[in-house]
């Protein structure tokens, strides 16, 4: 669950980066719990239904969470993913920022 003290307090870029990874971590639990895990080229991905893989990180440069989707397995390992929406979680709460992760991935 993202705690709410992790989402609202003011931050250095080095706490700002802290925040963000753990934001990360507890999205990846969640998603974790719905799609079917895969390492690729080392890092976690989980792939969806139809198929496509997607990892999820923090977008650089802003205080948002990026998908980085790819058609598939073989896609992924030749690092092609494409970036999908941003979301932004201080403006969300972690329900909304949830649903609109996984309305994302499987309208994608």
């Amino acid at each position: 669950m993202i705690q709410n003290n992790v989402l609202g307090m003011g931050c250095s870029t080095m706490k700002m980066e802290q925040k963000y990874n753990s934001i990360v971590a507890q999205i990846c639990s969640r998603m974790s719990e719905k799609y079917d895990g895969v390492i690729v080229n080392g890092e976690q991905c989980f792939k969806a239904k139809n198929g496509c893989v997607f990892h999820i990180e923090k977008f650089p440069g802003a205080p948002a969470i990026v998908i980085e989707y790819a058609e598939n397995e073989e896609e992924a390992r030749k690092n092609l993913f494409e970036d999908g929406d941003l979301f932004y979680p201080d403006e969300m709460t972690e329900k909304e920022l949830i649903e609109a992760i996984i309305k994302e991935i499987e309208d994608e």
